[in-house]
């Protein structure tokens, strides 16, 4: 992977002559009136199959976004993004690092095979953040609109977007002190003595999970297979390291967590998706969970929800645009600790 790295960097440049003898290899402004050639698409594939996030990417795919990429570069201090500014492109880092700034404090530091941009973008938040780089860096770029359209034709793509940024959402939960960020459980939800009919639970999904304007048909099929659950007291959910294949939203009843390396407690209830960041996320669950107040609740399986996802792009992008936003929260609460 190394080697397959620095050759493709060389051949970017068109030269193995050492990078600084050499003019910069990236222009900052996008050409819009020409493509970039057959060469210089399998050099940009080359790189991109070289990040993490692009690592189970087929490579035709990766190819598509290879040939809408444009080489940027940055010089030290130059920001990517400002705060106020809508994030218009997604940088995927080739050399150098830089900084996230949230609220004026640094909250997260990005180098080599990262993407950056892209929680902004995805939250369509113009107050994002400030992105300023460290020293100078090389990225390619890709316009937001372009990576949605191809989001929505290569759905293994999305699939990849949305388990990073849940990974993201996770790693900064395990950096949030004691209780992980969460607050006091939330009072029950007034249901009926009886299980919820169809309409019952579509509301209920709408009003509670970050599934925002989705189509009807859509949030109705998911209504559809969603399991009503009744635990008891002391019904043991998973242990740390079991797998993570469904989640679990509350109507009633308090949920006890407990988290190792770093020791973390927390309780969880209505209005909180349990499990389903590890389970978005394809991670083996990080805290053990058990049932402190008899629990009811809708359980989601998680490969149920990604094929009513595939199907439904609206349904999709309301879903990622709730978990970026959700970072950027994070982010906030993690000021005072060091997320970098």
């Amino acid at each position: 992977i190394e080697a397959r790295w620095c050759e493709a960097l060389r051949s970017i440049s068109g030269t193995r002559t050492a990078p600084h003898k050499q003019e910069p290899r990236f222009k900052h402004v996008r050409d819009t009136q020409s493509s970039p050639s057959m060469s210089e698409r399998f050099q940009r594939f080359l790189i991109l199959k070289t990040l993490p996030s692009f690592a189970e990417i087929p490579s035709q795919v990766a190819q598509v976004v290879a040939s809408n990429t444009s080489p940027r570069t940055f010089a030290a201090g130059e920001y990517l993004y400002r705060g106020g500014t809508a994030a218009l492109e997604v940088q995927y880092i080739v050399r150098g690092e830089c900084e996230i700034v949230r609220n004026g404090k640094p909250v997260r530091r990005l180098g080599p095979r990262m993407v950056v941009g892209g929680i902004s973008a995805l939250a369509a938040e113009e107050q994002g953040y400030d992105c300023i780089a460290l020293q100078e860096m090389e990225t390619l770029s890709i316009r937001v609109e372009d990576s949605q359209e191809i989001f929505e034709e290569h759905f293994v793509l999305l699939k990849q977007v949305l388990r990073g940024t849940s990974r993201e959402v996770l790693e900064a939960r395990r950096k949030l002190g004691p209780t992980a960020g969460f607050g006091p459980v939330a009072a029950a939800f007034e249901f009926p003595d009886r299980p919820f009919d169809l309409v019952e639970r579509m509301a209920f999904l709408r009003k509670t999970f970050s599934f925002g304007a989705s189509e009807i048909d859509a949030i109705a099929e998911l209504a559809r297979e969603i399991q009503e659950v009744h635990l008891p007291r002391g019904e043991l959910l998973w242990k740390v390291g079991d797998r993570s294949a469904y989640f679990l939203l509350p109507l009633r009843g308090v949920i006890d967590c407990r988290a190792s390396d770093p020791d973390q407690r927390f309780q969880l209830g209505p209005g909180d998706s349990v499990g389903a960041i590890d389970s978005l996320a394809d991670e083996r669950r990080w805290y053990r969970a058990e049932v402190l107040e008899d629990l009811v609740a809708f359980r989601i399986d998680t490969e149920v929800l990604l094929e009513i996802l595939e199907d439904h792009f609206s349904m999709a992008i309301a879903l990622l645009k709730g978990i970026a936003t959700g970072i950027l929260g994070l982010y906030d609460q993690g000021s005072a600790v060091d997320l970098s």
